[in-house]
């Protein structure tokens, strides 16, 4: 028989010990908080408030601070539609391929109606300022923008007086002039003529070295035959341009026959006749007319055709400056390179200072 040493605590006894202890010490805890005055209560709840609202007010800071990057981040890609003042954008900064606008046609007439009915619908591109004047560059949207300058001009309500607009970070010019042609191509088709004239004032412009690399760069998802009808109209823009009134209107198999026209040297032909008018055709029908006339060789033009003038060029090199020049049927083309124009103002200057050399020499 076992016996038990004297003063010995078994495990059981130990665990009842400790549970008894934690509950007495559990209500002394409750009881004292029962007791407690009632400025410490008030302490207390104060105090959890307090910790919940700053708990709180971080959270909606998180979130303000997240909103506030995805603003900037969308402004920055061009996402976000803005309100801009009419008079502070600039729709010529850009050659645009529309030649003139049909004040006259059911799409114009469409337009402003709609706009007049429900407000502008569809916001406008919008590049960078320009340094020299501050107004934003028009990239796409010239016919809703010109829709709202007449409706103000008309009305002078002050709802037309701001443009709706998505403003573009700073892309470079041929970037530019596609995003507007393909706006256009989606929105209202333009003629080959005025597809002809963009491709024509980019190279004049230095966007692109070339005519065909125009075409190129600005026509780049078309096919192989419609790149050809567009440089066909770049003949027709080159050589008969100035002394046409209705170039939109002329199709593309009269377009191909007044660019082999050219080829064949008859373009003096034309241009003599047409220089020779003082009068404005009076309407696209006559002057069609009398192209048609021309590349069949009938009418005015059924009698022999001059021979035809070769062309003539010359050039000059210097530090930092090359001058091509090329003549032909009395027409001069000067070519430089070496010489920048940073605004129309020093552009006007230098054309200018070329003006008054030729004059004095």
């Amino acid at each position: 028989m076992s016996r038990k040493r004297l003063g010995s605590i078994d495990r059981d006894s130990i665990r009842d010990i400790r549970a008894g202890a934690e509950k007495t010490a559990a209500e002394r805890r409750e009881l004292a908080l029962g007791k407690a005055p009632p400025i410490g209560k008030m302490a207390g709840s104060a105090a959890s408030n307090v910790e919940e609202e700053l708990l709180r007010l971080r959270r909606e800071n998180t979130g303000l601070q997240a909103d506030r990057t995805a603003l900037a981040e969308a402004r920055e890609d061009g996402r976000v539609v803005e309100l801009v003042p009419i008079q502070e954008i600039d729709l010529h900064a850009l050659a645009r391929d529309r030649r003139m606008l049909d004040r006259d046609g059911e799409a114009w007439a469409e337009l402003k109606a709609s706009i007049a009915a429900r407000g502008q619908q569809v916001p406008v591109e919008l590049g960078p300022r320009e340094r020299s004047d501050g107004k934003w560059r028009l990239i796409s949207g010239y016919r809703r923008v010109s829709v709202l300058r007449e409706l103000f001009e008309e009305t002078g309500d002050p709802q037309y007086a701001e443009v709706r607009a998505l403003i573009r970070l700073p892309r470079a010019t041929l970037e530019d002039m596609v995003a507007m042609i393909e706006e256009n191509e989606i929105r209202q088709d333009v003629s080959f003529y005025e597809r002809g004239r963009i491709c024509c004032l980019a190279a004049e412009q230095g966007i692109c070295e070339t005519v065909d690399d125009a075409i190129l760069a600005l026509f780049p998802n078309s096919s192989r035959n419609r790149r050809y009808k567009i440089r066909n109209f770049t003949v027709v823009h080159n050589v008969f341009g100035p002394y046409l009134d209705y170039p939109e209107a002329i199709g593309e198999r009269l377009g191909a026959r007044l660019a082999q026209a050219v080829k064949d040297g008859r373009e003096r032909e034309l241009t003599a006749f047409l220089s020779d008018r003082d009068t404005k055709f009076a309407d696209p029908a006559e002057e069609l007319a009398l192209l048609d006339a021309f590349v069949a060789g009938k009418g005015a033009f059924s009698g022999p055709a001059p021979e035809p003038v070769a062309a003539i060029s010359a050039g000059w090199d210097g530090p930092g400056l090359r001058i091509r020049a090329s003549a032909k049927n009395g027409k001069v083309t000067l070519k430089l390179d070496g010489v920048e124009a940073e605004d129309a103002a020093a552009l006007e200057r230098l054309v200018a200072q070329v003006a008054e050399s030729l004059r004095d020499g």
